[in-house]
């Protein structure tokens, strides 16, 4: 049986995109469990560091209203289903110009790379958790902003990871590469862009009835309106997930649209100053 990444991308090319380059790539085991769609974690190494590319963020992406509930200082980030198995999501699109001092860099879970090809050459170089590459991990301990050691940017375990060489490169004007011959001009990555204004937090909807939700980790974006929002098409998982917001009035069940989320098996990052790479 084909994975849903393959099928995804075969029978749902919505809004333009055009993914028939990636058919050909040999696409994830049916039996990968958790699925890379599934945005699933275990540790915050798994959150490999970028910087230098502009990104769309989905992270606070699912109901028709802005949140929190009660206030009108964020956009309408919606997510509605837009097939059997994949979702529409409205992000924040992120460049240069939006960042909010010191917030550097925006990361990638490894484990969810959506293109199979950059997955499997990711973990070969940064290993399967991520360890051996730039990461949240690092970038909170310090480790790797160390001033007082000459040797900090020659440690392996510094670089940044060969998945963000495809995000593009706000500098030359490149565009991402993770979906060659796509319309898509961003992808969809994590940072703790507008955590403040949005409650950034967790919360558990493993025990709700419906556990449909939007995996939109890499997920291929365009942003052709240039009005600070991107469109996303996130692949879609039924499993136990938790929501990047801690806000009164939120609900799990939010149909007909779902919520941007991931399952996590270990603390939810914080923002620590060091995460901002500065």
């Amino acid at each position: 049986m084909p994975s849903l990444f393959s099928r995804l991308f075969a029978t749902h090319l919505v809004r333009g995109f055009c993914l028939a380059g990636l058919l050909a790539i040999p696409s994830a085991s049916a039996q990968d469990d958790p699925p890379p769609r599934a945005d699933q974690y275990d540790a915050l190494s798994e959150f490999l560091a970028c910087s230098g590319n502009a990104y769309a963020l989905c992270y606070y992406s699912g109901p028709e209203e802005p949140t929190p509930p009660g206030q009108s200082a964020t956009p309408p980030l919606p997510c509605t289903i837009g097939g059997p198995e994949h979702a529409d999501c409205t992000c924040y699109a992120v460049d240069e110009q939006m960042l909010e001092p010191g917030l550097r860099y925006n990361f990638v879970l490894i484990g969810s790379i959506l293109n199979p090809v950059a997955r499997a050459e990711t973990e070969l170089r940064c290993n399967a958790d991520g360890s051996n590459c730039l990461n949240m991990a690092h970038l909170a301990s310090g480790i790797c902003n160390n001033a007082d050691d000459p040797h900090v940017d020659e440690y392996e375990f510094c670089q940044e990871a060969p998945v963000c060489s495809l995000l593009g490169d706000l500098e030359t004007g490149e565009t991402q590469s993770l979906y060659p011959q796509s319309e898509a001009t961003l992808i969809s990555t994590f940072s703790f862009y507008s955590s403040e204004v949005h409650n950034f937090g967790s919360q558990d909807c493993s025990e709700n009835d419906i556990r449909l939700y939007a995996g939109c980790m890499t997920a291929p974006c365009t942003d052709e309106d240039g009005d600070g929002l991107a469109e996303c098409q996130c692949p879609l998982y039924d499993g136990p997930y938790q929501i990047g917001q801690d806000s009164e009035g939120l609900q799990c069940n939010i149909l007909p649209n779902v919520w941007s989320a991931a399952n996590n098996e270990t603390t939810p990052p914080h923002l620590p100053g060091a995460l901002g790479g500065e």
